[in-house]
């Protein structure tokens, strides 16, 4: 068991002015959690000079977070929850068809082991 659940998406070869628009990128997230039935508290996105997007969707379920990089048609988006109940695959879907990437890689992780902390709470009594 797990405090949490993070998935690492890449995508590659994307369309370099979609992922530069902040706008475009905020609304593609946010279709994203409501696709996936994660619970939005709050956004925020920036676009940086010259070019790039980075920004974070905060969740109930913890967040979303992307960082672009068009002069390589690259993007980068962790999901971290705290459960597995969403739809991940459902959701890489969904980014790679939105940013029309060519190719995608994913990495998945659990954080924060039940059993490293019941160990080291045990110890400290």
């Amino acid at each position: 068991m797990h405090l949490g659940y993070q998935t690492m998406v890449e995508l590659y070869g994307c369309d370099r002015n979609l992922i530069d628009d902040e706008q475009i990128v905020e609304k593609i997230l946010l279709e994203l959690t409501d696709l996936i039935q994660l619970t939005v508290v709050n956004s925020v996105i920036h676009h940086f000079s010259p070019i790039g997007v980075s920004g974070v969707v905060v969740i109930e379920e913890s967040h979303v977070a992307i960082h672009t990089w068009p002069e390589h048609n690259y993007v980068a988006i962790d999901f971290f929850t705290c459960n597995e109940q969403y739809d991940v695959t459902k959701g890489i879907a969904f980014l790679k068809e939105k940013f029309k990437a060519e190719q995608v890689e994913t990495k998945e992780i659990t954080r924060g082991s039940l059993n490293t902390i019941s160990r080291i709470k045990t110890k400290k009594k």
